[in-house]
């Protein structure tokens, strides 16, 4: 049973479909790459049952056959393989795939292809078509916030919203809130939650190269993706997610003007001192048109200066240097605002005009 195929779109297909393979398993078969051979067709499979990847690409082979790999040692050796066509020689009997490429020979013990879990989905709900650009772009810009602890479940989660002619994602945390919108054509209303991890996992693999847009359904409390020559599966949360919409109407009457780099780049100096252990603290006393920025330690201390118009009052208030620097990190704007309402309620980074983006931080008590 043979196939031949080119080195490099192999190891393409192998570094996408790796990214939902188990890190740690106790199921051997899981540890491997399900490949189906059909057509001239060859489908790379994996799944950690969570998220499952598919790639196909073309090879040549007149047979149809499907086998298990082991995941990293394949990748392994096509990686360092040279970029050169691949004969590959499957057999049946003793399960072994036999690699020839340019004057390396490897061969790899598999398993059977019936052993792998096969995912069954039912008929999908209405197909949506999204630009795979704008979904990157609501994935760098909110998943960032989203709780990394599984005590509560559904925080480890985006969500995913189209309504009104918009596609809102949302990340949210204990201590803060991301939240991005785009226009779309779509009029479908969807409102889903993602596994923040997984979703990144499927940025990583959406090449600015190909085509534009992806198909995105949802079946059976599954989120199924499929662009260029990939498909994605993943399993959605189901609960209610915080009503993040109600805190961030609540609007303090301190609104300063700002400019985004002047603010990340005096952040990024003023955090030098800050550590996890006084939850990365940096002070903030905020004047009618300059903005003090100061953190100290048993090492020293540093001031920043950065130039503000302030339409409030004047305000000391302790924030988080990592959480403002994740956000302001991924605005694109020249200027932004910052509402305050006092030295214990949250402070709103969002857009000059508008509501496009609001980045949520909770504040640090200071003695």
């Amino acid at each position: 049973m043979k196939i031949y195929c080119s080195r490099s779109e192999l190891n393409k297909a192998l570094n996408n479909v790796s990214h939902s393979v188990p890190v740690r398993t106790t199921s051997n078969i899981l540890e491997g790459i399900l490949v189906n051979v059909d057509n001239n067709k060859m489908k790379l499979t994996a799944t950690d049952t969570n998220i499952t990847i598919e790639t196909v690409i073309n090879v040549q082979s007149d047979e149809s056959f499907e086998f298990v790999v082991p995941a990293k040692l394949f990748s392994a050796i096509i990686n360092k393989l040279p970029d050169e066509d691949i004969m590959m020689d499957f057999n049946n009997e003793s399960k072994k795939l036999n690699i020839k490429c340019a004057g390396s020979n490897s061969e790899i013990i598999c398993f059977r292809g019936d052993e792998y879990p096969k995912i069954k989905l039912n008929e999908g709900q209405n197909v949506i078509y999204l630009s795979k650009e704008d979904i990157k772009t609501l994935i760098r810009k909110t998943a960032f916030a989203a709780s990394t602890d599984d005590i509560n479940l559904i925080l480890t989660g985006v969500l995913l919203e189209i309504k009104d002619g918009f596609m809102r994602m949302v990340g949210v945390d204990p201590f803060r809130i991301a939240s991005y919108k785009i226009e779309v054509k779509e009029n479908q209303d969807v409102r889903v939650i993602i596994p923040a991890k997984l979703i990144n996992e499927t940025a990583n693999i959406m090449d600015a190269e190909g085509e534009d847009k992806l198909s995105f359904e949802i079946i059976d409390n599954k989120v199924v993706m499929a662009f260029d020559n990939n498909k994605v599966t993943i399993n959605t949360f189901s609960g209610k997610f915080i009503d993040f919409e109600r805190l961030l109407n609540k609007t303090g009457e301190i609104n300063i003007r700002v400019k985004r780099d002047d603010l990340l780049k005096s952040t990024e100096r003023a955090s030098l001192l800050a550590s996890v252990q006084n939850n990365n603290l940096i002070r903030f006393n905020i004047q009618k048109d300059v903005m003090l920025i100061t953190s100290l330690n048993e090492e020293g201390n540093i001031e920043e200066k950065v130039e503000i118009i302030n339409d409030g009052e004047d305000l000391n208030i302790g924030i988080n240097s990592r959480y403002l620097k994740d956000a302001l990190s991924v605005i694109d704007e020249e200027e932004i605002m910052i509402n305050f309402k006092d030295s214990v309620s949250p402070c709103i980074i969002s857009p000059l005009k508008g509501d496009k983006y609001n980045y949520l931080i909770l504040p640090i008590r200071m003695n």
